[in-house]
């Protein structure tokens, strides 16, 4: 009998394939309760209702209005992002030619107006805000590949959204934190016990990697950095098997995914190295994991030096 995989699941939705997962979701008594919930919400269009004021939950419904027309209905990215251009322009009463940022903007600034944080924009290729009440900032020393340096983490807490990868997933796999090259580490505080191999390695040192990354080469491309990341992780992870992770991550279908990429990107180089097909990957014990992502990471700085100068 064919057994429910969480992470098979989870590489279907970083990936936005919500009607795949959906089906998945559809095969297993113990995740009845998930499909259902995509039920109410896809095809009956039972929208969320958050613990904000009816004006910022009106601009919150058109994000699950967007979230709908992206993953459910599956319109192209440019057609997902007009209607949802055109649901934020009529309720700020705008004229037509106000961009897309420029609204996101001023939805970002309706939450910020009643004490809320508030990030906009896009993560891997969709919109989808960021809304949290709380913040702390606490700093870590974090050792690299090329070194130990000290960083700041903001730990963020009490959400009301967490964009829509949380969305999609019904909080079961997510964004938990980022670098946005202001060399703070921003981290979802309730997705994390600090002490585990997930905040260490997964958050702490990929996204100080990304950080070390964005000082040193002015503009590395999202790939470039999210490849050299994920083989930190790799580098640096012994307790879970990121790089079976990967390789249900693994995505060549849009060009702006820089996750999918760099781990389609990580998997192929690991085929070679190791002369083996992806299927079995995961048999790799993990100091050959550990050292074949040295060997790449070390390879990844020359490729770095050569196509950036450092600042």
């Amino acid at each position: 009998m064919k057994k429910f995989e969480k992470d098979t699941l989870r590489g279907m939705l970083v990936k936005g394939n919500l009607q795949a997962a959906m089906t998945y979701l559809g095969q297993f008594q113990e995740t009845t309760a998930l499909y259902q919930k995509g039920v109410a919400l896809y095809q009956k269009e039972h929208y969320l209702t958050y613990d904000v004021d009816a004006e910022l939950n009106e601009i919150l419904l058109i994000y699950q209005k967007y979230y709908r027309d992206a993953f459910y209905l599956e319109l192209s990215a440019e057609e997902a992002a007009q209607r949802l251009r055109e649901r934020l322009a009529e309720l700020f009463q705008t004229t037509s030619d106000f961009s897309l940022d420029k609204l996101e903007e001023m939805a970002g600034d309706a939450f910020r107006q009643k004490s809320l944080h508030a990030l906009m924009g896009r993560t891997s290729g969709y919109y989808g805000p960021y809304i949290w009440k709380d913040e702390e900032l606490r700093h870590y020393k974090v050792e690299l590949p090329e070194g130990t340096q000290d960083y700041a983490v903001k730990f963020l807490d009490g959400f009301i959204m967490k964009s829509w990868l949380d969305y999609i997933s019904f909080g079961e796999t997510g964004t938990g934190g980022w670098s946005n090259g202001d060399g703070l580490i921003h981290c979802v505080r309730t997705a994390y016990d600090l002490e585990s191999e997930n905040f260490q390695v997964s958050l702490l040192k990929h996204e100080a990697q990304h950080s070390m990354d964005q000082a040193h080469y002015k503009g590395i491309t999202n790939e470039e950095l999210e490849y050299r990341a994920k083989l930190v992780e790799l580098i640096y992870s012994r307790e879970r098997r990121m790089l079976e992770r990967f390789v249900s991550q693994a995505d060549t279908t849009r060009a702006d995914n820089g996750h999918g990429l760099s781990a389609e990107r990580i998997v192929r180089e690991f085929e070679i190295c190791q002369k083996r097909d992806r299927g079995r990957l995961a048999e790799l014990p993990v100091e050959t994991v550990q050292t074949t992502a040295q060997s790449l990471f070390a390879e990844s700085c020359k490729e770095m030096a050569a196509k950036y100068r450092q600042s």
